[in-house]
């Protein structure tokens, strides 16, 4: 930083514009910050929101948790700072709320936009680009409406908008992390383009004392007040940042060193009370080695414990596994009777399965016989012949017997007897006729692979004649058709279907003849019969009686022929069925005698496994009342419960006997027991061992804390002559650490002196207004002061603790400079409280401690900033910064030229916001002025926030170049115009 503009050599670093998109209470605002200027708008609009919102590009955070101590955002009006959401949602009120800083350095200019994160609570995003804000502009704003105020760009999201920065330059960053942020806002890399590319203010180093510096003069720049405290804290800040060693920081804990007081202090008791103790242990040590001798009975009894309870468990599965053989046995025996009554029950099943095929069988071979004997009446004809013969005969005798009891139906039988004739006589001289064909028969034309499944299907197919010789298509079609049947083991399978194979045989023409010569000469007796019925009215009884008979012979030989089929089957069936049967019965009667013999064996084991129960039940009680035994002796000495054994007593060793033995021994160790208990809670009582957890105060504890407890007792005595020498060691630590302390108190002291002498020789040749002299007096705390004398006064060389005066000198300062409550940590800005100016006027004599003017204390302010900043910036970078001034109207108006001159030349540029109300003569001096309270736009991005402002600045020229002030959007609009 330099004080004079433009000097070769200096690398620039300026804030130009600043940009806030539905935020702070404005639609669209666009202000240039790159020389002075004053907002001038109605009250309460948001003027000094504008200018602080630069606290958010400034400082690397991204979040307003605990935003009073990061941004520090004022609420003049109400004289408190407002809240994290406050904050928050003044400045991003919704996700169309962008931030936007356009800024210049070495590397060129770039844009930093902040953006509403949703991420995490009250967080904001950032974004860099290296380009100016005027490529950027239509991203935010539509300046092109009727009325030139412009209007909300549809849609506008920061999913698009970085999709469209990252098309305008590959070097566009997102960047959210504070330590990437410090490092790209802070870098001073000045000849690295990339590195500073979007550096705002180069630190000379980027420690975090130095980035704390900054912020606390950041802070300073927003709100440049006379305020005492502000100032201290900045240059306490600023001292602590300009130690050369990290190690030389001014952080010290007063509690920390006081407690390590105390602890040592304690020590040293403790140890003078355990050494008086000594001679105890001694007597406890005795008592010891007397009770360690008896304390094997505890795990004897321990292991009688565990082998009853295993003897128990034994025992247990004993009687368990008994009685499981004895149920066994008895499930077993059930199991063998009732194998007995179901091979009796399955026994019976056979004989009356057997019994069953013997009446099938005989009832088979009967059906068989008569189906025989009708068969033989009708020579070679098929079943299917002679059953539709036998039923065409039925329905004639049917029709007869009809006719015989009423005269109508004796009409309508002779009509039909008539017509039956003549079919029959046309049938006789068909079967001459196939007759005299007979030769031309298919199965006398067809190989017998052709003609056999045909004659399988119905061998009516095979016997037809077509009286003539077959042509070869019909024959080729014939054997086609016949090919599609397959054969099997019993015929033919048709797809689906299958066909029995039938044997070829020929027609029988004479047969044939006389059954239809039969029946001719049986229709004429019938005919005979009904023509002369009238005649013969006494004899109709018993014609009807015999046609009855026939018909029931009739029906009954249809009922032979369905049996027949199906009788050779069920014969051969049955049979079988019988000797399977007669074979499992055969088997059954084994079983059976099987059984029985496994019956007599199964009792006798049953009667064995009842006695071996019997015998285990009765050692189980005995087992049972010692387990109770053990049980009164642990009510008795309740420790014993936790003893545990290192191996259980053998099933076979426990008895009633043993355990009387261990009762004995158990009682003389209660005694001894009862004496070191009172030695060991003696020593608890007097604090040299710690019972935690009152183990020691329960009415029996056990074996293992009585041993832990005098084996901590015995390192504790055998190890004081250690522990002294540690303690020695340790206060000669802290001693060491007194006198550290006591440099640490004296050299920072030193620097805020140094330091002092430091700014007062910059400030020699300072005039501001009518003072020639200026001098700066920091003040620290009197209390730090007399602390730095008390220990001064103290030899902190040796192995002795400080005397007890000396603590109790420095609980006092801890009280009177902390207070009550809160860290008693020891830093700079708690010893500097506060700074003062000393100043002389022309032709005075002496130096006044006079206040000065506000305006003065205000320039005075300015003066120790800048030079506070120049120390915390890196050297030769020069700056075009605003700085906010909000008690503009306290200055005095003829000290506004001289203030201006010196904010130039400084870097600075005077933003104030003032009303309507301001003097016209302030607003000439600055130059420029933004009404910020004029336009409102028609198409805001939310209904709440409507105001608009951009275009740049009003003002006078006040003879300077109008490039001098002017914004770079209104240059293009003041060119020469040739006279």
């Amino acid at each position: 930083m330099s004080d004079s503009q433009g000097s070769p050599g200096n690398f620039n670093f300026g804030i130009r514009r600043l940009v806030l998109v539905d935020s702070a209470g404005f639609c669209y605002v666009e202000i240039p910050v790159d020389n002075h200027g004053l907002i001038l708008g109605p009250g309460n609009l948001g003027k000094s929101s504008l200018l602080n919102s630069l606290r958010l590009f400034l400082l690397p955070e991204n979040n307003f948790k605990n935003s009073r101590k990061k941004f520090a955002f004022r609420n003049a009006s109400a004289g408190s700072f407002y809240t994290n959401e406050e904050s928050y949602q003044h400045y991003f009120p919704s996700q169309f709320s962008f931030l936007i800083m356009e800024a210049e350095n070495p590397a060129g200019v770039h844009c930093q936009i902040l953006y509403r994160d949703s991420a995490s609570q009250l967080s904001y995003g950032r974004a860099f680009v290296p380009v100016g804000y005027d490529q950027l502009r239509p991203l935010f704003w539509d300046g092109n409406d009727e009325d030139g105020i412009g209007q909300a760009v549809p849609e506008l999201s920061f999913s698009r908008l970085s999709e469209k920065l990252k098309k305008l330059s590959r070097e566009t960053r997102l960047v959210n992390d504070p330590a990437k942020l410090k490092q790209m806002l802070y870098s001073s890399e000045l000849m690295n383009a990339d590195a500073v590319r979007y550096s705002v203010l180069p630190l000379g180093e980027s420690d975090e004392r130095r980035v704390q510096s900054l912020r606390t003069l950041i802070l300073l720049l927003f709100e440049m007040k006379a305020d005492d405290q502000a100032m201290s804290n900045a240059v306490a800040s600023i001292i602590e940042a300009d130690k050369k060693f990290a190690d030389d920081a001014f952080d010290f804990n007063i509690d920390d060193f006081l407690n390590r007081h105390d602890q040592l202090k304690q020590q040293q008791t403790q140890l003078t009370r355990i050494e008086k103790e000594r001679s105890r242990f001694e007597k406890l040590q005795k008592d010891y080695q007397a009770y360690q001798t008896l304390l094997r009975s505890q795990h004897d009894f321990a292991a009688f414990r565990d082998g009853v309870s295993n003897a128990l468990q034994d025992i247990g599965s004993k009687r368990k596994a008994a009685a499981e053989a004895f149920n066994e046995q008895n499930e077993t025996l059930r199991h063998v009777l009732q194998a007995l009554k179901k091979l009796e029950r399955d026994a019976s099943g056979l004989k009356g399965e057997i019994r069953s095929a013997d009446r099938r069988i005989k009832q088979a071979e009967q059906n068989h016989k008569d189906g025989d004997l009708l068969l033989s009446q009708y020579g070679e004809m098929t079943l299917q012949e002679i059953e539709d013969i036998q039923k065409e005969e039925l329905e004639s005798r049917k029709g007869h017997l009809a006719a015989l009891k009423s005269a109508a139906q004796a009409e309508i039988r002779l009509e039909q007897i008539q017509k039956k004739k003549q079919e029959l006589e046309r049938k006789l001289e068909s079967l001459k006729e196939r007759e005299s064909k007979q030769h031309w028969q298919l199965q006398n034309q067809l190989d017998e692979v052709t003609a056999a499944p045909l004659r399988a299907v119905d061998p009516r197919l095979v016997m037809a004649s077509p009286g003539r010789d077959l042509d070869a298509d019909s024959k080729a079609a014939i054997e086609a058709f016949a090919r599609l049947f397959v054969s099997n083991d019993k015929g033919f399978d048709w797809f689906d279907t299958e066909y029995q194979a039938q044997p070829a045989r020929q027609t029988d023409f004479a047969e044939q003849r006389r059954h239809v010569e039969g029946e001719l000469h049986g229709l004429e007796k019938e005919r005979a019969e009904l023509a002369d019925n009238a005649n013969q009215e006494h004899d109709r009884p018993r014609l009807i009686e015999r046609t009855e008979k026939e018909i029931r012979a009739i029906e009954k030989d249809l009922e032979t022929l369905q049996r027949y089929p199906a009788a050779a089957t069920t014969l051969r069936d049955a049979t079988e069925e019988k000797q399977a049967a007669e074979e499992q019965l055969a088997k059954l009667e084994e079983q059976a005698r099987l059984e029985q013999e496994k019956q007599d064996a199964v009792q006798q084991k049953a009667a064995k496994a009842r006695a071996e129960k019997e015998r285990i039940e009765e050692r189980e009680r005995e087992l049972a009342g010692l387990s109770r035994s053990v049980g009164t002796v642990e009510h008795r000495f309740p420790h014993l419960k936790t003893v545990e054994a290192e191996k259980p007593l053998d099933i076979e060793q426990v008895s009633v006997a043993a355990f009387d033995d261990l009762q004995t021994q158990l009682d003389d160790l209660e005694e001894r027991r009862r004496s070191i208990l009172d030695h060991l809670r003696q020593f608890v009582y007097l604090g040299i061992h710690e019972d935690t957890e009152g183990e020691l105060q329960k009415d029996s504890p056990a074996s293992s804390v009585i041993r832990e407890t005098f084996k901590s007792l015995s390192d504790l005595f055998a190890g004081m002559a250690e522990r002294w020498n540690v303690l020695e060691q340790q206060v000669g630590i802290h001693n060491e650490t007194v006198a550290s302390y006591r440099q640490a108190l004296k050299s920072n002291h030193e620097h805020i002196a140094r330091f002092e002498a430091q700014l007062n020789r910059e400030l020699e040749g300072v005039r501001i207004n009518d003072l020639v002299e200026i001098r700066v007096d920091i003040h620290t705390d009197p209390k730090f002061r007399n602390l730095v004398e008390e220990a001064n006064n103290i030899d902190p060389y040796g192995n002795q603790l400080q005397s007890d005066a000396f603590y109790d000198r420095l609980r006092v300062f801890v009280a009177d400079f902390f207070g009550e409550g809160g860290s008693k940590r020891l830093t700079m800005d708690k010893v500097i409280t506060g700074i003062s100016y000393r100043t002389r006027k022309e032709n005075a004599a002496s130096l006044d401690k006079k206040g000065q003017s506000t305006s003065t204390t205000a320039l005075i302010n300015l003066d120790l900033v800048y030079r506070l900043l120049k120390r915390v910036l890196y050297p030769g970078v020069q700056l075009s910064f605003p700085m906010v001034l909000d008690e503009l109207a306290s200055v005095d108006i003829s000290q506004m030229p001289s203030l201006l001159e010196r904010l130039r030349k400084q870097g600075f540029n005077l933003f104030s916001a003032a009303t309507h109300s301001a003097s016209a003569e302030v607003i000439y001096l600055i130059g420029r002025h933004l009404e910020v309270g004029q336009m409102r736009t028609a198409k805001p991005y939310s209904p709440q926030r409507t105001l608009v402002f951009w275009g740049g600045a009003e003002g006078f020229t006040n003879g300077e170049a109008m490039s001098h002030w002017a914004d770079q959007t209104q240059a293009s609009l003041m060119e020469p115009v040739d006279e």
